[in-house]
């Protein structure tokens, strides 16, 4: 009987110590959860409910939502050139291990860069060039006046006080998701190629005002002749010919043509241009 007893005895204390060990178990990783999730916030900002980096914006889809730079994109003050002026100076800063792209508001956007090469600049932050779809939804409700510029406004129409400006020129030119600069002051890279006119093998229309979109972000009809003041008289520029990169919105000089429907693919994906930067969607 005494064997019995001690035996029902040892039973209890492994029990007990089992229960305690599954206790810590728990403990613990809750601690590490939280941890992890106060680190998680030290990088991250919540926007609209959903983790996107501070220097982004949430912006709800179909797909579960993405994340988007607010601003247009810079180079870092590490980067060997903080405002490139040739490909050159592009291809410097890409090669610097401490150089990457950021989004703030107050600096030159990064131009001399080709849509190849702006895709690079992003991997190395952590990010990519945003679908035209993505694009167009973060460029959705930025006031898209067609004169009459002032430099509240977005800068189409030479109406900052330097061309390009800095990001975030123009308190109003700013979309209903927070995102400054879509339309105007320099062209943006958006991801993807139209080979001899055709989109993921969707024939695009011919150059001319935008008359509706299609389900990708990009015109769907044009107008030669006539703009459509329900796309704001924006304007599609496109060779149908060849190897085509893409870029949105217009830059400082495309007065009402520019807009958050426009777009322009006409240089191939190799090609720079003065007025064309880029920013980074996640």
């Amino acid at each position: 009987m005494a064997h019995i007893i001690k035996l029902k005895r040892k039973k209890r204390i492994i029990n007990v110590k089992g229960m305690i060990i599954v206790v810590a178990a728990i403990i613990l990783a809750t601690v590490g959860i939280k941890a992890s999730d106060s680190l998680l916030n030290n990088h991250r900002s919540d926007q609209n409910g959903s983790a996107c980096p501070s220097e982004m914006v949430f912006i709800t889809s179909g797909s579960g939502g993405f994340c988007l730079d607010k601003y247009e994109s810079s180079a870092d003050p590490d980067c060997p050139y903080v405002n490139p002026s040739t490909q050159k100076d592009t291809r410097i800063n890409i090669s610097d291990v401490g150089c990457r792209p950021i989004a703030k508001a107050g600096a030159y956007p990064w131009r001399f860069i080709s849509q190849d090469q702006a895709a690079a600049a992003c991997a190395k932050a952590g990010k990519r060039l945003p679908t035209n779809s993505e694009w167009l939804q973060g460029a959705l409700g930025t006031p898209d006046k067609a004169s009459g510029w002032t430099t509240a406004d977005c800068q189409v129409s030479n109406n900052w006080p330097s061309q390009p400006g800095v990001t975030g020129s123009g308190k109003d030119c700013v979309s209903s998701a927070g995102i400054y600069d879509m339309i105007g002051n320099v062209w943006e890279w958006a991801e993807g190629v139209v080979a001899d006119g055709k989109y993921n093998s969707q024939e695009l229309p011919p150059s001319g005002y935008v008359d509706s979109t299609n389900g990708a972000g990009l015109p769907g009809a044009t107008n030669m002749n006539v703009p459509n003041t329900n796309y704001n008289n924006d304007y599609f520029w496109i060779k149908t010919s060849g190897l085509r990169s893409i870029a949105r919105g217009g830059y400082w000089n495309n007065e009402s043509s520019a807009g958050q429907y426009s777009a322009y693919i006409v240089v191939p994906p190799s090609a720079v241009e003065t007025g064309i930067g880029f920013r980074c969607a996640e």
